[in-house]
């Protein structure tokens, strides 16, 4: 690395150049701020080195005349002075001073180099770049490929993340607005939903945007560092050495602790697969009971409509297996087949079925206050994780109110114009608005940035931080944006929009109810396939009041057997039964019987082994238990 040090007093210039001497620093001497000049005219530096006074200038102003040099706008320079480094330290950032160094500590001057020195060194990994624009492209490829990294460079984010999914990059470098249909941001967003290392590898965001609140949504979205437009090399390829050396350090970490622990890992991920096909097998068995109660259930209650008192213990063991059906959704979340997901839903109905357990988490002393609008729009989201998050967002707000408070819960539609959709990072449109508000202490704007970080958490040992990171997560997946306003001892308000289902996709209630008017399958026959004898003769008793003609089939080679004697309209199937499963029964109908309709009925299934050909073999999953009413509909709409 080579060095220009500028100094007339000739002992300091011997003791730095034997300092000097030790390193492995090339480095020239000048006398005057001129001289200085006029090397810098014919020889390329990689640092600059000089005194606060000279014959001709001083150090401040022989540092904006470098400055104006084309080349060396980014060059180190050091001051060397004898001063207190506090009086001119303002001074020295105006003129464009990298550094002040006291004169009698030279030899860290010397690390300071050497560690700029590695700017030029080359970097090994190999980095995802995405970008869209080619003249960018090509340069900032150019950059990563002179410092000999191994770079796999993209026009699209379509064929970037493919490309991610089949290599191991350390980095990936994205610009934030991008042709096409994945934009950066959805890009960042399907990486960091990936589980595991893949989905923790650092991300460098490109953007034209330096405003405060812009970083912030940045950084919520899951980016580890980012570079503004125009790209200064010299930024960028020290950010890009910073986070590659952290990620191959992480790795490597990573690395170790996996063979130090293969054998336990080992040992653990047995047991929690054995548990995980334990838990969903009894899920698998407690559904095929609670359909068979429910089922009847369902045809008791109709046929006890005149009879008050014996209606109510039907209604009673109706109460009951809804409760069996929710401890079974937990064992599926538990073993990680949960099959639930988003759908048509009005939040209005769910907070006001969380009211009793807001009332018992908040305790007395907190008022709860519920504002919902009655003509609140439906919105596509998952139930579940939205009860979650009201959860987690109440749980958060009883910390910060302590003993006594009042929390607030409105909810409202809202049609947001360009303006505001904005600054939510929405598009313009309808939405429904939630509120949260609380009268807690509050928080600092320091706090407030960080409340969306994992592991973030003003609870000390008592929290995990994870709750409010999960709300971001899962408001991001619903194509929402969640926005919170806090001040210190003034409360915190949570303001989350989720877009409005669109109407046409939404049921119509005269529609509805005319095809329940309607809903008969006359005409048509179903085989049922089952090998649960009480499940499956309740399938077929539910189809035949609804006017099918119905057989039963106990397996799938029985099925196959009952298809080549007779025309079916549709076959209904359970996924696991004993030899070949729902799947396979598909796919061999299918192939044989193109014409015919195929639902599957699951309560719990394993997807491995699924082949791509089986999942396009049928045209409808219902999930255990299937109500009588849906079951009817579902079948009459398979077969309009």
């Amino acid at each position: 690395m080579k060095t220009l040090i500028i100094d007339r007093v000739t002992v300091f210039k011997k003791i730095i150049s034997k300092v000097m001497n030790d390193s492995a620093i090339d480095h020239v001497f000048a006398s005057t701020g001129t001289e200085a000049l006029e090397y810098l005219e014919k020889d390329n530096f990689d640092c600059i080195c000089f005194s606060l006074y000279m014959d001709d200038m001083d150090g401040l102003e022989l540092s904006k005349k470098i400055r104006k040099i084309k080349n060396y706008r980014h060059t180190p320079i050091v001051l060397l002075t004898s001063k207190d480094n506090q009086e001119i330290m303002q001074d020295a950032i105006d003129a464009g001073i990298t550094d002040i160094f006291s004169k009698d500590k030279v030899h860290e001057l010397v690390n300071f180099i050497e560690r700029f020195n590695q700017v030029n060194e080359p970097i090994s990994g190999r980095v995802l770049y995405i970008e869209d624009q080619q003249s960018q492209r090509e340069l900032v490829s150019a950059i990563f490929r002179a410092r000999e990294l191994e770079v796999d460079s993209f026009e699209n984010a379509e064929d970037a993340w493919q490309a991610f999914l089949k290599n191991h990059y350390h980095l990936v470098v994205t610009d934030i607005i991008l042709a096409g249909s994945i934009s950066g941001v959805l890009l960042i967003n399907k990486i960091r939903r990936l589980n595991g290392t893949k989905g923790d590898v650092p991300i460098l965001a490109i953007t034209a945007f330096d405003d405060t609140s812009r970083r912030i949504s940045l950084y919520h979205m899951g980016i580890t560092d980012y570079v503004t437009k125009p790209i200064i090399e010299e930024e960028l390829i020290a950010r890009i050495r910073n986070l590659i050396g952290s990620q191959q350090v992480i790795e490597k970490e990573i690395q170790f602790s996996e063979h130090l622990n293969s054998e336990e890992t080992i040992r653990h991920t047995l047991k929690l697969e054995a548990l995980g096909k334990l838990t969903g097998g009894i899920a698998h068995d407690y559904n095929n009971m609670l359909g068979v109660i429910t089922g009847y259930t369902e045809l008791l209650t109709q046929g006890l409509q005149q009879q008050p008192g014996l209606l109510h213990y039907a209604e009673t063991i109706e109460k009951a297996c809804q409760n069996g059906i929710k401890l079974t959704k937990k064992l599926l979340s538990f073993s990680k087949k949960d099959t639930s997901g988003a759908e048509t839903t009005n939040i209005n109905k769910c907070i006001s079925e969380s009211i009793p357990i807001l009332e018992k988490l908040l305790t007395a002393s907190v008022q709860l206050d519920i504002n919902l609008d009655e003509k609140l729009w439906n919105t596509f989201i998952d139930s579940n994780d939205f009860e979650n998050t009201l959860l987690n967002i109440c749980i958060n707000a009883k910390h910060a109110i302590g003993e006594k408070g009042k929390l607030t819960i409105t909810t409202h539609n809202e049609v947001l114009s360009v303006k505001q959709a904005e600054a939510l990072e929405l598009p313009a449109g309808e939405f429904v608005h939630l509120t949260i508000q609380d009268s807690g202490h509050g928080m600092d704007e320091t706090t407030l940035q960080r409340i969306f970080d994992p592991f973030f958490s003003t609870k000390g040992e008592s929290g995990t931080g994870l709750g409010l990171s999960q709300v971001y997560g899962f408001v991001q997946r619903s194509n929402g944006s969640v926005k919170v306003k806090s001040k210190l001892n003034k409360g915190t308000v949570f303001n989350i929009y989720f877009p409005r289902q669109n109407v046409s996709e939404e049921s119509n209630p005269a529609t509805e109810q005319s095809n329940n008017t309607q809903a008969t399958g006359q005409n048509h026959t179903v085989l049922v396939v089952d090998d649960d004898p009480l499940l499956a003769g309740l399938t077929a008793k539910i189809l035949q009041i609804a006017k099918f003609d119905v057989d039963i089939a106990n397996n799938a080679n029985e099925a196959l057997d009952m298809l080549t004697a007779k025309d079916y309209s549709a076959v209904l199937t359970d996924v696991i039964m004993p030899g070949m499963n729902g799947y396979e029964l598909a796919e061999k109908v299918r192939a044989s019987y193109p014409n015919i309709k195929i639902a599957l009925v699951s309560g719990y299934h394993e997807k491995e082994g699924i082949t791509e050909s089986m999942h396009k073999s049928y045209d409808l999953v219902l999930e255990k238990p299937v109500p009588g009413k849906k079951l009817i509909e579902s079948i009459v709409s398979l077969l309009s």
